[in-house]
């Protein structure tokens, strides 16, 4: 049954000091990774709203400015203070879940999605939920780039009133999976992918950006098939030491 108080809030924004404005760039066709993430969302979740969480930095007018547009909510708040800006969205959206979603990941997997929103449902109490690596890992922690994670409101105000470590409060979800004061609920992956450590399909820099498009081409020519398109990967190598090269060089 649909938990009528869940959102998706993807985070977005300009000033990415590996790829500045790659969210707005021109990635596949004259679609940006916007475009293509929030039409994925749109398309096979149309009853769950979808807000844009953007910092309040005058860069990310433009965001802003996108999200009019296109007819998107869009939430600004603290650039530095992530954290602080998902759980003031989670209290103005007056909502209890969070789905979050990275705006580096135009491969984002929605099989994968509904599995996660599945088994959220059928473990409604906890206050995180992801898929997990062999190693036990949430795969937030990864380079795979096709995952999205849903955490509780009350998690997040935990985090906010336990520690001012600015590594968590940048990043929303790394206290909770950290801490065993808090119940994660994790997912394993499917055979084909739970000891790989050479895949990426996340966008940091320039680089990530160009192979990968090529990469979203046979991607979209095949159905948005994610195991076709990490097979097309493999077999070309070029792709995978890309890959290798920056896992090694962002490593979080």
């Amino acid at each position: 049954m649909l938990d009528k108080n869940i959102f998706f809030f993807l985070q977005a924004r300009i000033g990415s000091t590996r790829l500045p404005g790659k969210v707005l760039l021109p990635f596949y066709e004259n679609d940006t990774i916007l475009d293509i993430i929030i039409d994925k969302l749109k398309a096979n979740f149309p009853e769950i709203p979808v807000i844009v969480c953007t910092s309040d930095n005058d860069l990310d007018n433009s965001i802003e400015s996108y999200c009019n547009e296109k007819n998107v909510q869009c939430f600004r708040g603290s650039e530095n203070n992530v954290l602080k800006r998902f759980f003031e969205a989670a209290n103005f959206y007056k909502t209890d879940t969070i789905i979050r979603v990275c705006a580096d990941n135009p491969f984002l997997d929605i099989s994968f999605m509904k599995e996660l929103l599945e088994f959220h449902y059928e473990n409604p109490n906890a206050d995180y939920w992801s898929f997990k690596t062999g190693d036990n890992i949430p795969v937030i922690k990864t380079h795979f780039g096709f995952f999205a994670e849903i955490v509780s409101k009350v998690a997040l105000k935990k985090v906010l009133q336990n520690t001012f470590d600015p590594l968590y409060l940048e990043h929303v979800t790394n206290y909770i999976y950290s801490n065993n004061n808090y119940e994660t609920k994790l997912k394993p992956l499917p055979d084909y992918l739970i000891n790989r450590t050479d895949l990426r399909f996340t966008i940091d820099d320039l680089g990530d950006f160009t192979e990968l498009q090529k990469v979203f081409q046979f991607y979209k020519k095949n159905s948005n098939d994610i195991k076709k398109t990490i097979s097309f990967a493999d077999n070309n190598e070029v792709i995978v030491k890309k890959m290798v090269s920056n896992i090694i060089k962002y490593s979080k």
